[in-house]
């Protein structure tokens, strides 16, 4: 409930939403909930983080280094091996042209469309991170919210939102931004994690992915679904597991349930700095558990995410591939 004891609106469809399902998040600033909108299928996270707040937890120096970098060097060569992976998805459906990332980070995958010929542009919320990543590769980045940025109309042929879509306040204005943003037939591909997946219905509030108060909603498979087909959008393909989230969601996961301090191992693998100040804060006992439950939990997270994924069709991301549909009315 808001400070005046009144449910919260859903940012999607308006309807006051009451069922809390998870509580007493321990974050930044506050504690929150997830409320959860059963007309939408989407949670959101009560209180909402003010303005202020969210610059500061995606400032340069938190969320990443100055860099741009999150990680350790061996965890980035993998990740950008995940870059690649990315594009030749992408490129199953479109093989060139234009491409816009929103929430670009520091534009690896950017940079790396950039190196295959395509015409790249990026979208981030934190300014300086936008200038650093429009200097450090030599692309175009902007900093914004949708209404401010100037793109024109039926400029794209492809949109990613690589996890993105849960970080932002008002998702369906994002969605429909995209819709404009696209030429006909134009590739939206959204990633998020799923609140109805395995992992989240296992590991409630130690849920490595539920990320509060830096996701601001929380989609299930259907909910993201329904949002972008109700905006005119057609689903041409869904993938349940990523190698680079469900295995490493579910070993974080089962080490949070276990008692260790959450997130631990995410944060040692994290940029050195960043890693060895983990390192140094960690308690013996935690460091004790991780290292006796790592080989254990590596072999079941990669069960666990194999089975939610391909079997029970339930993995703890979705990722969406949708064509857009031209609309006469817009």
């Amino acid at each position: 409930m808001n400070n005046k004891g009144q449910a919260p609106l859903c940012k999607i469809c308006g309807s006051e939403i009451s069922d809390l399902i998870i509580e007493e998040i321990t974050g930044e600033f506050d504690t929150y909930g997830v409320y959860y909108c059963r007309a939408c299928k989407v949670g959101a996270t009560i209180p909402v983080p003010t303005h202020e707040d969210l610059k500061k937890l995606y400032a340069v120096g938190g969320y990443r280094e100055k860099t741009g970098r999150r990680f350790m060097p061996f965890v980035e060569y993998f990740i950008l091996y995940f870059r690649h992976k990315r594009k030749n998805r992408i490129k199953r459906y479109i093989n060139n042209g234009r491409i816009l990332d929103i929430g670009c980070g520091r534009g690896l995958f950017l940079n790396v469309m950039k190196g295959d010929g395509w015409d790249v542009a990026g979208v981030e919320f934190d300014e300086a991170t936008a200038s650093n990543a429009a200097s450090y590769y030599g692309i175009d980045v902007i900093a914004g919210e949708p209404h401010t940025w100037k793109f024109e109309a039926a400029s794209f042929d492809v949109i990613t939102l690589n996890h993105v879509l849960e970080h932002i306040p008002d998702p369906k204005e994002l969605i429909q931004a995209c819709h404009r943003l696209l030429k006909d037939n134009g590739l939206l591909v959204v990633a998020v994690p799923n609140l109805d997946g395995m992992q989240s219905k296992v590991g409630k509030k130690n849920w490595f992915h539920l990320d509060v108060p830096y996701h601001l909603h929380h989609f299930t498979d259907n909910g993201v679904s329904s949002l972008l087909s109700a905006l005119s959008f057609n689903i041409v393909r869904k993938r349940h597991f990523d190698l680079e989230y469900s295995p490493f969601g579910w070993l974080q996961t089962l080490l949070n349930m276990s008692g260790v301090e959450k997130n631990m191992l995410y944060a040692f693998l994290k940029e050195p700095r960043q890693g060895k100040d983990a390192l140094i804060a960690a308690q013996k006992k935690d460091l004790t558990l991780t290292v006796l439950l790592f080989p254990l939990y590596a072999v079941l997270a990669i069960i666990f995410s194999l089975f939610e994924s391909y079997a029970a069709m339930r993995g703890g991301i979705v990722e969406l591939f949708a064509l857009k549909v031209h609309n006469d009315t817009q």
